[in-house]
């Protein structure tokens, strides 16, 4: 070995500072998501203080207890604190952009020569960034928005970084995407009017530009608009929250508990993946980094019990996607229902619940039937970890911390407190369970995890901020949604196959949040048309939008999985789609059986509260709990027999006409109307328990 050159000494030890600053960038990062979710819980802390602190202070009239509340020490400190910290937009918004964009060019390029052009653009994002800042300090400060000539250079600079960050971490292919919207902006208004609802009014390269400034730059839209407004307020610091879990050792006991769950099943070893993804769902709602950290541990197990790599493969990204709409976390989209339509998040984790649950029946019954047809059997007594008493005690890092999640959601629904409250909750029962994370230094990288998962995060979102705002300004959005509104009119069902493929073919490539605003943009003036509910409406968005990442044949899920698998990713990405069938059929279920979303909504009268009300849903009332027994026994039954139809095998192998007689059976099942679905449950039910025994009749006739 050659010993290092004086220059490669310096490289290698500016390596090492960039990635230990970068590592401080990240904690400082988490540190900021923090404060903002503590805001509330800070302020109520401030109120107790100086209530228990000061005699008499009930005796005060209201104006006096509000003037010592503002005069106080403390509460003029946290006052002082709170408007030049806590309020600002230009802070809340910009903050965790500028921390994001510095913390990942710092580390983005790995070869010594490169670090220049590290420090290099993190400078200039910093700079292009600080002065937006700069820009909403003045407006809030009372200054109309306007474009100057410094705005003019910033903006096309931040637009850029934006754009290399996104394709650098994401792929090319959502930044052409953004960039064909860019150009469209400024050619619009040149396009015959045989290019429909492309073509658009015409305005100056100079107009066009100035109206981009003034509206994305000067004020908070495009790559400052809702998404990163819903990031930046909720989303951050649930993915604090899963990181200390994650790092805590949580991770691994998860993996226990799931194979010793699903081990003694038959293919055992594929379901310990749709459980151990199920669980990692309710703490990550991110397909692919569901796949990545539980796919190179289930996979491979999967394979070895025999299974075939494109279908261990497959388990593992269809596994994961359901991740994405796990209650309590339900991924990022979740955050963007609940802004868009204006109403509390966690009547959006109820109404996910079941929808949740019947995904993953699906999962498993695909998994249960292939399993049976390839003669794949449990997993081996030695391979099935025992849980021991200790780890038993472990358990209750998931239960403390969820609860607590659980209970501020739907108790005293603030997304950010009860995310506060949930960080807090998850570090004190790793810290009482996990002796290994009382270490300063296991914390540490807990929270550097946690500030470049959300650097990643915050990066795509300014980009689907960027691509949201060019559709919304350019016209196109209105132009779209008179068509939709037009195709609205026509049958129900036309009306959900031509939304549902627009979220499946926008959705390949693009993460799921910018499909669901794209399409969601689209609708916005048509939802009434549609006729169906908002919030329901809006689900099946997101239900498509998910599964787009196990739709062939960009199946950026499959495609995840398929390296570790050693499998061809296109073959994984079908395989991923049949067993990811049920994700297809419950939007259209919930649909045509709103019981699905809206009856379990009564727990909140149950807890005392008034009956839920929102022009968003529909009025529970409506829906019995006949209803909600019914679908769970119909989308039961049915995904039985179209499971096992897909497979070709239930107790014995199928033939062609049983299973097609099988899936007609099961979608006549789910259908609305119950003179026919009754009779179709039970032709099913007779199906699955009787056939088998004449197919067994028939061949010991045919031996003898």
């Amino acid at each position: 070995m050659t010993p290092e050159t004086g220059n490669e000494k310096l490289s290698h030890r500016g390596a090492i500072f960039d990635k230990r600053l970068a590592d401080v960038i990240a904690v400082i990062f988490v540190v900021v998501i923090v404060l903002y979710s503590a805001s509330g819980p800070i302020g109520e802390f401030v109120r107790w203080f100086i209530e228990a602190t000061t005699p008499g202070f009930d005796e005060l009239s209201r104006r006096d207890q509000r003037v010592l509340l503002r005069e106080h020490w403390l509460g003029g400190g946290f006052r002082s604190f709170e408007q030049s910290f806590l309020n600002p937009t230009g802070l809340i918004l910009g903050l965790p952009i500028v921390l994001s964009f510095v913390l990942t060019l710092l580390t983005l390029h790995r070869r010594p020569g490169l670090r220049a052009a590290n420090w290099g653009l993190a400078g200039l994002a910093a700079v292009a960034f600080v002065s937006w800042i700069s820009v909403i300090f003045a407006s809030d400060a009372g200054m109309l928005p306007s474009a100057g000539t410094l705005d003019y250079v910033m903006f096309p600079l931040a637009t850029a970084i934006t754009l290399y960050l996104t394709w650098r971490l994401f792929g090319g292919f959502i930044v052409g995407f953004c960039l064909f919207w860019v150009i469209y902006f400024f050619v619009k208004g040149y396009l015959p009017d045989w290019t429909g609802i492309l073509a658009g009014s015409e305005a100056t390269f100079g107009q066009n530009l100035r109206q981009m400034v003034l509206q994305f730059w000067a004020q908070t839209g495009g790559m400052f608009g809702q998404p990163i407004q819903v990031v930046t307020g909720n989303v951050l610091i649930f993915i604090v929250f899963g990181a200390v879990l994650m790092a805590s050792g949580a991770g691994d006991l998860l993996m226990k508990i799931a194979n010793r769950l699903t081990g003694g099943m038959t293919g055992g070893a594929a379901h310990a993946s749709v459980a151990s993804s199920a669980l990692f769902g309710t703490l990550s709602g991110a397909a692919i980094s569901n796949v990545v950290s539980t796919g190179v541990m289930t996979i491979p197990v999967i394979r070895k019990a025999g299974f075939k790599p494109a279908f261990a493969g497959a388990v593992e990204a269809a596994a994961s996607t359901g991740g994405q709409i796990m209650p309590p976390v339900m991924g990022v989209v979740a955050f963007f229902v609940a802004g868009q339509i204006g109403l509390e998040y966690r009547y959006i984790v109820v109404a996910a619940i079941l929808p949740a649950a019947f995904y993953y029946l699906g999962t498993f019954l695909a998994v249960y039937f292939e399993a049976r047809k390839q003669g794949v059997g449990a997993l081996p007594a030695s391979a099935r970890p025992k849980l021991t008493g200790r780890e038993w005690v472990q358990c209750f890092v998931f239960v403390v911390p969820l609860g607590t999640l659980s209970y501020f959601l739907f108790a005293q629904p603030s997304v950010p407190k009860a995310g506060f409250y949930g960080l807090i909750a998850a570090l004190a029962s790793s810290a009482l369970l996990f002796p290994e994370f009382r270490s300063s230094e296991r914390v540490w990288r807990a929270f550097v995890d946690a500030g470049r998962m959300a650097a990643s995060i915050v990066i795509i979102v300014t980009a689907i901020g960027l691509i949201v705002g060019l559709i919304q300004t350019s016209g196109f959005a209105g132009r779209l949604s008179l068509l939709l509104a037009q195709v609205a009119s026509g049958p129900l069902p036309i009306v959900l196959i031509v939304v549902a493929l627009g979220a499946i073919v926008l959705g390949m490539g693009l993460p799921p949040g910018a499909t669901y605003f794209i399409i969601v943009i689209a609708l916005s003036s048509g939802i009434d048309a549609v006729g169906i509910a908002p919030l329901t409406l809006h689900l099946f968005v997101v239900f498509f939008a998910m599964m787009s990442t196990v739709t062939p044949p960009v199946a950026l899920a499959a495609f995840a999985a398929a390296p570790i698998a050693g499998a061809n990713p296109i073959r994984t990405g079908f395989e991923a789609a049949k067993i990811a069938l049920a994700g297809f059929l419950i939007p259209f279920v919930f649909v045509y059986h709103p019981a699905m979303l809206y009856k379990l909504q009564v727990i909140f009268e149950w807890f005392g509260e008034d009956r839920v009300s929102s022009r968003a849903m529909i009025d529970i009332s409506t829906v019995t709990w006949f209803d909600f027994f019914w679908i769970i026994a119909a989308f039961t039954l049915a995904i039985w027999l179209i499971a096992s139809a897909l497979a070709g095998f239930d107790r014995t192998r199928l033939s062609p006409l049983e299973r097609l007689l099988r899936v007609a059976i099961g979608a006549a099942a789910l259908l609305p109307q119950l003179v026919i679905a009754a009779p179709a449950a039970l032709a099913g039910l007779a199906l699955i328990l009787v056939a088998p025994r004449l197919n067994r009749r028939a061949a010991g006739d045919l031996t003898q």
